[in-house]
């Protein structure tokens, strides 16, 4: 009789435990990541439209407040929608970026950091090439 009263105990914390642990999955939220570029937020965003544009799906791309949604992956993959904005003042620029995945497989914050990073070198170069021809 005892060892049925403790096993029903377990079941009853175990289904407690789950039920916890399941209602604070829906208040889980994304963390954003942020990365601040040493170039205006205008160069910034210039580059990060072209780079939303070459490489994802876009959702939306606002000019206003210089922010703009994307989605990544394919049906294999899962499709992980991603948001950004920008902010800053003068010759600083912060890139802030949520999406719900990062992980081992995909590191899709990252990766478009990287690409606006690439985006600026090469902005970069090809002006400092234009200014040496003329």
């Amino acid at each position: 009789m005892a060892a049925k009263s403790v096993r029903a105990l377990g079941v009853a914390l175990i289904t407690i435990l789950a039920c916890l642990l399941l209602s604070t999955l829906g208040f889980a939220k994304p963390k954003p990541a942020t990365r601040t570029y040493k170039v205006s937020c205008s160069e910034v965003w210039k580059v990060t439209k072209v780079v939303v544009r070459e490489h994802y799906d876009v959702l939306n791309l606002n000019d206003q407040e210089q922010a703009g949604s994307f989605t990544t992956g394919s049906i294999w993959s899962g499709v992980r929608p991603i948001a950004f904005s920008l902010s800053g003042t003068g010759d600083t620029c912060t890139v802030s970026v949520t999406g719900h995945f990062s992980g081992l497989i995909h590191d899709d914050k990252g990766d478009f950091f990287r690409r606006i990073q690439e985006a600026l070198n090469e902005a970069t170069s090809n002006a400092a090439s234009q200014k040496v021809q003329r």
